[in-house]
């Protein structure tokens, strides 16, 4: 209830309980008077009959009012849990937009695992139509994960630490690929996947997008095929180490920023 008619009642209340309190002192400090004039039985009827009124409409007005106070405190409770809720909803969209702006950001160095989740609702949702180029270039990412771990797993398995920095140029070439992919997620947001031009330009940067991806993932598989060769001739032949520092450099110009 708003405070202004919660204090009217509660003077409601201290009203009635004042009154009551009035009558039953005043028939006290009346009672050898009222005895004398009127009689005991007189003076029973009259205490009883005020003890009787007085409260019951004391326990009426205490119990109306603890009613309204409980269903006050009840609404302002189901507010506040609609507010929570409100809040928790917000929160959560502004979670949503933060993780997908986190996602596309040039600034920050992009997830792999998260693009491929994003790629992966977009062929599942919205632009189902394209859904198999979509997921094309997600299992480009997929090999390229895979490419990393198996380098990870030739330089372990041969001890070859001198040997670090090249997983260095996967990381690079990976994120080159993200940055590819961001892109087109960029064009699959403010696209219309219900207007075939905004569709076809899609298909078309998917196309594109797709192609680098083959180029980069080739040369990639080149690179991890010449690093397994220098390490099976343990460096003996220099010829398979200037092949490995070709392929460090080609693959490093390629994906250089214009």
């Amino acid at each position: 209830m708003p405070e202004r008619k919660r204090k009217w009642k509660l003077t409601y209340v201290l009203v009635v309980l004042g009154l009551f309190a009035a009558a039953f002192l005043g028939q006290l400090m009346a009672r050898d008077s009222l005895i004398i004039n009127y009689g005991i039985r007189f003076y029973r009827s009259l205490q009883s009959g005020i003890l009787a009124v007085g409260g019951i409409a004391s326990l009426a007005v205490l119990i109306l009012y603890g009613l309204e106070l409980k269903k006050e405190m009840a609404v302002r409770q189901a507010r506040r849990e609609e507010e929570a809720r409100s809040e928790a909803i917000k929160q959560e969209a502004l979670s949503a937009k933060e993780k997908h702006r986190e996602v596309l950001s040039v600034s920050k160095k992009m997830d792999s695992l998260k693009l491929r989740e994003l790629l992966t609702e977009y062929a599942a949702q919205k632009w189902n139509a394209l859904g198999q180029p979509l997921m094309q270039i997600k299992m480009q990412l997929d090999i390229m994960d895979e490419h990393q771990e198996k380098l990870s797993h030739l330089l372990e398995a041969n001890g070859a630490d001198a040997l670090a920095n090249t997983e260095d140029i996967l990381d690079r070439v990976e994120q080159y690929l993200c940055k590819n992919v961001r892109k087109v997620l960029n064009y699959l947001d403010v696209a219309d996947s219900g207007v075939e031009k905004d569709v076809r330009l899609v298909r078309e940067k998917l196309a594109v997008c797709h192609e680098e991806g083959q180029k980069q993932l080739q040369q990639v598989q080149e690179f991890l095929f010449a690093l397994a060769e220098f390490l099976n001739k343990q460096g003996e032949d220099d010829n398979s180490m200037e092949m490995l520092d070709i392929y460090k450099t080609t693959i490093l110009s390629s994906i250089e920023e214009e």
